[in-house]
């Protein structure tokens, strides 16, 4: 494993420490109906699992929110969302809650086809829950981000499925929500011993090179109306997160941008409404992204 990949590691490890203690700090919302653990892949693999919440006293089919955790494409499971998850289907929303496995053991078209093997698990048993078919969103935060972008992407370009490899769901998105989503995985010099451990060895010359930023996926996908959220302390993704904003509107979709300046004087950091979804800044921007999808569902 080279010096490089290590100290990523390391990194990763440090941030489990500080996400494992924020989510302890955190309490649980009541009220809330949980099936969890359920695998959507059928291999036995640990992280091919997601969990369904809706509110208990469900009496009706509800809008559907589907969620990707990040963590760099390396670190976390569908435990480190949990708590948004249930804040949000606290909010009235039936909300899937996906894991998947990580690198290195498996790279991002690995990652990519099991997100897309999830989306079509969940096509095929929203019956078995109270869901509105017609009314669902994607969303993901940070590589999560990316992930759920991409998964926009694949659900509406035959192309991309082709050069990925993935499976092909009956799904329509009503809207997408991304949390400072990476938008650009070409990286360049130190970089690409991370890029070559997310994407192959022989990523250059694998047919998903020329699809590995936003920006060359674009112009072959559609996308529905997307809100992005992003805030000035978000030293990972602020630039990113602008970028495919415009690189969104520029195809006509319609675009929602929260970029949250300083909150109370204060600079919030990366994927502050995920972490924190019960902080007075994470419920805001909860709140505006939920009335975006609101104007779509029917």
């Amino acid at each position: 494993m080279s010096v490089f990949f290590s100290i990523s590691k390391a990194f990763w490890k440090t941030v489990e420490k500080s996400d494992a203690k924020n989510i302890a700090s955190q309490t649980e919302p009541e009220g809330i109906k949980r099936i969890c653990d359920i695998p959507y892949f059928g291999d036995g693999h640990p992280m091919h699992l997601l969990d369904v919440y809706y509110p208990e006293d469900a009496a009706h089919a509800l809008p559907v929110i589907i969620d990707i955790h990040g963590g760099g494409w390396m670190y976390g499971s569908k435990e480190l969302n949990k708590i948004y998850c249930l804040n949000l289907a606290k909010r009235g929303f039936t909300v899937f809650n996906i894991s998947y496995p990580l690198v290195p053991e498996v790279t991002v078209y690995d990652q990519l086809r099991d997100v897309m093997s999830a989306l079509d698990f969940i096509s095929l048993h929203l019956d078995d829950y109270p869901c509105s078919k017609e009314n669902i969103m994607l969303t993901g935060d940070s590589a999560g981000g990316m992930l759920a972008s991409y998964a926009a992407a694949l659900l509406t370009s035959e192309k991309l499925r082709g050069v990925f490899g993935t499976a092909a769901p009956a799904m329509k998105l009503k809207t997408l929500l991304l949390t400072s989503p990476v938008a650009s995985a070409k990286n360049k010099g130190i970089m690409s011993v991370y890029t070559t451990k997310m994407w192959g060895k022989n990523y250059k010359s694998a047919l998903g090179f020329k699809y590995m930023n936003f920006d060359e996926i674009a112009p072959i996908a559609e996308f529905p109306p997307t809100c992005l959220i992003t805030s000035s302390g978000d030293s990972m993704a602020l630039k990113q997160t602008r970028e495919q904003a415009d690189i969104l509107r520029n195809k006509g979709v319609d675009v929602l941008l929260l970029d949250f300046p300083k909150y109370d004087g204060v600079n919030l950091p990366h994927v502050f409404s995920v972490l924190a979804s019960e902080s007075k800044a994470g419920k805001e921007a909860i709140e505006k992204a939920l009335a975006f999808y609101a104007k779509y569902i029917n």
